[in-house]
């Protein structure tokens, strides 16, 4: 005669914990900004890339977006950015990042100059 072992309630609460954890490092990433200290519930920052340190008088912005790292749309080029600002000459370039829980993230460029 088989036995078969049955799961008590501690056992289903392992299995139930385990596989949330693992649930979240398989999602963790699904929207995500790629750039920058990565937020595993929310993240908000602006990245510095290039710095003259002249003055400017204009900026610029161009973002691209995703929604559960399934489907991704725009455009955050530096060209965009520049012409979105009117930009004749570009004296600093900046990176925004923004993540919610991995399901909307926001990656945009911000260009200044004169």
């Amino acid at each position: 005669m088989i036995q078969k072992h049955k799961f008590g309630t501690l056992q289903w609460q392992l299995v139930r914990n385990v596989s949330l954890i693992i649930l979240t490092i398989v999602l963790q990433n699904c929207a995500s900004s790629g750039f920058g200290t990565q937020g595993l519930l929310y993240e908000n920052q602006r990245i510095s890339i290039m710095e003259t340190g002249s003055p400017t008088t204009k900026e610029g912005f161009s973002c691209a977006k995703s929604y559960l790292g399934l489907i991704a749309m725009g455009d955050a080029s530096i060209e965009e950015a520049q012409k979105q600002g009117n930009i004749k000459e570009i004296t600093s370039i900046e990176l925004e990042t923004y993540n919610f829980l991995g399901i909307y993230a926001k990656l945009c460029t911000v260009t200044k100059g004169i």
